[in-house]
């Protein structure tokens, strides 16, 4: 498994995976705090794992979620809601907000339901918690997904100017998804939008960005990528990933590493392939890696093996010396030989 497959397991541990799609997530290694959604009447049947809602357009509706206080002492529970995304590992992101929201999404979760921002519990109490869905006025097709996040807030001394630093730890994440009709099936549909040269955590990489436009979730997503240089066959990167999922109406810039190497400035060619299920899609498009981008990435890549650089810096600082000291002795020599 090459590093870019490894990201996901060395970001955060998750303790529970109740259902893949629609998680109820609890994150980190020590929870003070308990969740429980409390569905209501118009939960979509065999949905018992998050908040599933098939409403008219316009419709109001609310759902609470029951917090409990497991420790010996007082604690602040923040919650707040996200729009789900795909982040760069090809998984949905339910916890947290993209840094770039797709053009094609029509409406968020934070727009939609609205719920407290905080809520304090004494030792050892439990409250309900109600959130309310309002629902877009003009219906949509397809799903609006996200997530609720529920974290504890922890306080600690630190260098904040008021000698406090706020630091979230543990949470639980629990999905939302919302529709006006469950009878209109949507086929998926990707695109690719764009690819070029690319750190990420500090290592090349070239980044493919897939884009589902499509209001459903695509599933088991495989995807197979190659570079070549253009007009060559000789494929110099490669990359293969299964078991990836994309958002409704998201986005996600695929890696492809170089491994350690350097970017080098040209034209190339990159060959993609996905499949989910029976959809299948193939492109080919042809980018170019600017000399000064190239230099600039390969500064900051901490795989990129430096050494070389070094001693060629090194010999030409000693030549520079060799070539000033033959020249110092020479123009010391002259007026000797001119007294002769």
């Amino acid at each position: 498994m090459k590093y870019y497959d490894k990201l996901g397991y060395l970001l955060i541990v998750f303790l529970l995976f109740i259902e893949a799609t629609f998680p109820i997530v609890a994150e980190g290694s020590e929870l003070n705090f308990h969740v429980k959604p409390i569905f209501s009447e118009n939960q979509v049947a065999d949905s018992k794992v998050y908040f599933d809602l098939n409403l008219e357009p316009g419709a109001i509706e609310y759902f609470d979620i029951e917090l409990s206080n497991n420790s010996e002492s007082e604690m602040t529970i923040l919650l707040t809601n996200h729009t789900a995304y795909t982040n760069v590992n090809g998984t949905v992101e339910y916890a947290k907000d993209a840094e770039i929201p797709d053009p094609t999404l029509r409406y968020f979760i934070e727009e939609v339901v609205a719920g407290p921002e905080s809520v304090t519990l004494q030792a050892g109490e439990t409250k309900k918690v109600s959130f309310k869905v309002t629902m877009p006025k003009e219906a949509f097709v397809g799903y609006l997904a996200g997530g609720i996040r529920i974290q504890e807030q922890k306080e600690e001394a630190g260098e904040a100017a008021e000698g406090l630093a706020i630091r979230n730890e543990f949470s639980y994440v629990i999905g939302i998804v919302l529709s006006n009709s469950r009878e209109v099936v949507i086929d998926p549909e990707l695109e690719l939008l764009d690819v070029f040269a690319n750190q990420v955590n500090y290592r090349n990489v070239f980044s493919a960005t897939l884009q589902n436009f499509t209001p459903v979730f695509i599933d088991q997503l495989e995807v197979n990528a190659t570079v070549r240089k253009a007009n060559s066959d000789e494929v110099l990167y490669e990359r293969q990933a299964s078991g990836l999922q994309m958002a409704p109406n998201s986005h996600f810039d695929f890696p492809i590493p170089l491994e350690g190497e350097r970017f080098r400035s040209g034209d190339y060619l990159l060959t993609l392939t996905a499949q989910s299920k029976e959809y299948e899609w193939a492109w080919e498009q042809e980018f170019t890696v600017e000399a000064d981008d190239a230099k600039q990435l390969n500064r900051l890549d901490v795989q990129v093996d430096t050494t070389m650089n070094g001693w060629a810096i090194a010999a030409g600082g000693l030549g520079l010396i060799l070539v000033c000291l033959l020249g110092y002795l020479f123009k010391q020599k002259r007026p000797k030989e001119g007294r002769g």
